[in-house]
């Protein structure tokens, strides 16, 4: 379809712009589907595992809640270092820490923890896909994104012959295109 020296150009520029984004379309690809699924899976959050424990600490006795009853919760759940706020109502005490929270039950003692753990390259990969980076970042974004047009493009004319776009090539565009297109109609 394309003329010789022609063909020879998208090629090697299409293979020279595989190569380039190869990191990024991996990242993008993983935390993609990550965020497809973590709703659905055992992910309540899609940067972190979380893990929960329900133990008992003392009643506070008469007196308001202060820093030593708090500091001696922490204790009891191990998360000395890790405070960072707290709030107080009349039956309940929400303890914020850097790691998760507990509430606490005021009458009963029972305490609920939910502790996050950040999963690591997950929730690098999310931030780039998110792109809660900006500026530049943004623009190395748009970069790929146009560059995964010219991917798409120029990959059509890799082929020639029965398997290219002029022959089985072509019905396995045209699916591409109806797949997306159905979702579309049926689902929005």
């Amino acid at each position: 379809m394309l003329p010789r020296k022609l063909q020879r150009w998208n090629n090697a520029f299409h293979r020279d712009l595989g190569y380039l984004f190869f990191g990024m379309t991996i990242i993008y690809s993983l935390s993609g589907i990550i965020l497809n699924h973590f709703k659905t899976g055992d992910l309540k959050h899609p940067d972190y595992s979380k893990s929960y424990w329900e133990f008992d600490v003392p009643v506070p006795s008469g007196r308001a809640v202060d820093k030593t009853y708090i500091d001696n919760v922490l204790t009891i759940a191990d998360e000395k270092g890790h405070y960072k706020s707290h709030i107080f109502s009349d039956n309940s005490l929400q303890i914020y820490l850097t790691t998760g929270s507990i509430t606490i039950n005021l009458q009963s003692g029972s305490a609920f923890q939910e502790k996050k753990k950040p999963l690591y390259v997950i929730k690098e990969f999310n931030l780039l896909h998110y792109n809660n980076i900006k500026k530049l970042y943004t623009w190395y974004s748009d970069i790929y994104a146009v560059a995964l047009i010219l991917l798409a493009l120029t990959g059509l004319f890799i082929l020639r012959g029965k398997n290219g776009i002029l022959g089985r090539g072509a019905w396995l565009t045209a699916l591409g295109i109806i797949i997306p297109a159905l979702f579309l109609l049926f689902y929005t």
